[in-house]
């Protein structure tokens, strides 16, 4: 990627789950790309999937997706709006 070219990356939450007692929410992870040429621009998004966020009778819990552990505390830091969401269901 040239020195003009651009990298963002942020967690969101999707759409939650409910089934019964138990809601669970996606957490997705959005990754970013843009660059620019002389003649020409690029971007590229990708979307993976990152973590679940559980609310059950046993409580609220996070359950990262991949090898790195992930805790509630951290995505309700880097997750915009995700205590408002579970408040509201």
């Amino acid at each position: 990627m040239s020195e003009r070219g651009r990298r963002s990356e942020a967690l969101r939450a999707g759409r939650p789950l409910v089934v019964g007692a138990v809601t669970v929410v996606p957490i997705e992870r959005t990754v970013i790309h843009a660059d620019r040429g002389s003649t020409h621009a690029w971007f590229s998004i990708a979307m993976e999937p990152y973590a679940l966020v559980v609310r059950d009778a046993a409580g609220i819990r996070a359950l990262g997706t991949g090898e790195v552990a992930v805790s509630i505390e951290q995505l309700r830091h880097s997750v915009p709006a995700l205590d408002a969401l579970l408040a509201s269901i």
